[in-house]
C-alpha cells in the first residue's frame, strides 16, 4: 500500500480492509475449492501516495491508484447521463468508470451508476487477481491438504489413485490446470476418481485434465447457462476445427499444438473479430482435441473467452448458437 492508504489497515483485525479480506478468503473457498494463503499488507514508500500493488510470491501482478476524496462510479447502462468526475477504468475488468466526488455519490446512483468505495475497489480487484492466478497459489502443500480432506470421507479414493496410479506432482498438475481455467476444484473426489480412471490408459496430463473436466461438466458450464438452463455459445466452423485438431501432437506426458505462430495469431484475430472483447464470460464450442490449447492461447488477450468442448456439455443441455467462427 502507498502511505496514503495505510489507514485502511489501521485498527488491527477490525480494520475495514482486513475484515473484508477475511470474508473474501472464506468466499473463495466455495468458488475455488481451497483455502487461500494469508494476504499480507505492507506500506511501500516507492508507490504513489494512494497507489497499491498486488504481489504473488514476491512478483507484482497488478497495480492501481485510488483517487483521493472520490468513489468509483460504473455505468449500469451505456446511455446513462454524464456525471461530475474524472474518466478512468475500474481495475478488475477494465470497464469505463468515473471518479466522482464522494459527496456526489448519491447523485451518481440516482443517475444509474454503481458506486463503490476504495475498500470495495481494492477487494474486488484482489478477488479477480486471485481467480486469474489461483493455479499459482495452489501449491503442493495445498494439494496435500486437499487430499487429506478428501481422505477423511473417501479414503479409498485417495489410496487407489495417489501414488498407485499418479504421483502427487502429476495429480497436482491436473488440479492446477482446472484452476487455471477458473474451474472450481471443490468436488475433489470426482476429479480424483476421474483422473485415476484416465490414468489407466494414459499418463498424458493434458488428456487426463480433459477427462476430469468432463466428469465435473455441470460445474464447468454453469457460468454460461441462461435462466432457461440453455447454453449460449459461439461455434468453431468444422473445417477450421479439423485443421487445428490435425496439428495437435500427443506425447507420453503432455501434448502440444504444432502450428506456426502466424497461423495461431490469425486464428485468434478471427475469434476476436467475431466475439469482441466481452466484459462477461463468453463460451466458444470446439472439439476436445483443440480445446486445451485454444484456451491457453486466449487467456492473456481474451480473458473472458472460454473454450468448451462438446464433451463438456451434458446430454440434456440445449445449445444456442451465437454465431460461427470461420
Amino acid at each position: 500500500l502507498g502511505v496514503g492508504l495505510v489507514g485502511m489497515i489501521q485498527g488491527g483485525p477490525d480494520a475495514p480492509l482486513l475484515r473484508r479480506v477475511n470474508g473474501i478468503r472464506k468466499q473463495l473457498v466455495l468458488g475455488l475449492g481451497f483455502l487461500l494463503p494469508p494476504v499480507r499488507f505492507v506500506d511501500n514508500v516507492k508507490l504513489r501516495h494512494r497507489e497499491y500493488a498486488i504481489l504473488i510470491k514476491g512478483y507484482e501482478v497488478a497495480r492501481f491508484e485510488l483517487a483521493q476524496g472520490c468513489d468509483l462510479a460504473i455505468a449500469n447502462e451505456p446511455d446513462v447521463a454524464t456525471i461530475e468526475g474524472i474518466s478512468g477504468k475500474e481495475p478488475s475488468f477494465g470497464m469505463p468508470a468515473i471518479w466522482t466526488p464522494s459527496s456526489k455519490s448519491m447523485e451518481a446512483r440516482s443517475a444509474g451508476y454503481t458506486v463503490v468505495d476504495h475498500v470495495s475497489v481494492l477487494c474486488t480487484h484482489l478477488m479477480e487477481v486471485v481467480r486469474l492466478h489461483a493455479h499459482e497459489l495452489f501449491g503442493l502443500q495445498e494439494m496435500k491438504k486437499l487430499l487429506d480432506l478428501v481422505s477423511t470421507e473417501n479414503p479409498k479414493a485417495v489410496e487407489e489413485v495417489v501414488p498407485k496410479l499418479l504421483s502427487l506432482a502429476m495429480i497436482h498438475r491436473v488440479f492446477q490446470n482446472l484452476l487455471r481455467e477458473r474451474i472450481s476444484i471443490r468436488d475433489g473426489v470426482t476429479i480424483l476418481e476421474a483422473a485415476g480412471e484416465a490414468s489407466l490408459t494414459t499418463k498424458n496430463i493434458v488428456l487426463i485434465t480433459e477427462y476430469a473436466r468432463q466428469a465435473i461438466r455441470r460445474s464447468v458450464i454453469e457460468p454460461f447457462l441462461g435462466r432457461d438452463e440453455s447454453l449460449s455459445a459461439y461455434v468453431l466452423e468444422a473445417t477450421l476445427d479439423e485443421t487445428l485438431s490435425s496439428s495437435v501432437q500427443h506425447g507420453e506426458i503432455t501434448s502440444h499444438l504444432a502450428l506456426a505462430p502466424n497461423l495461431l495469431r490469425e486464428f485468434m484475430n478471427r475469434v476476436e473479430e467475431k466475439v469482441g472483447s466481452p466484459s462477461t464470460p463468453v463460451a466458444v464450442l470446439v472439439s476436445s482435441a483443440t480445446r486445451y490449447f485454444l484456451q491457453q492461447l486466449s487467456e492473456s488477450t481474451l480473458k473472458n473467452v472460454f473454450f468448451l468442448s462438446h464433451g463438456d456439455i451434458p446430454p440434456a443441455t440445449r445449445v444456442v448458437s451465437l454465431g460461427v467462427i470461420r
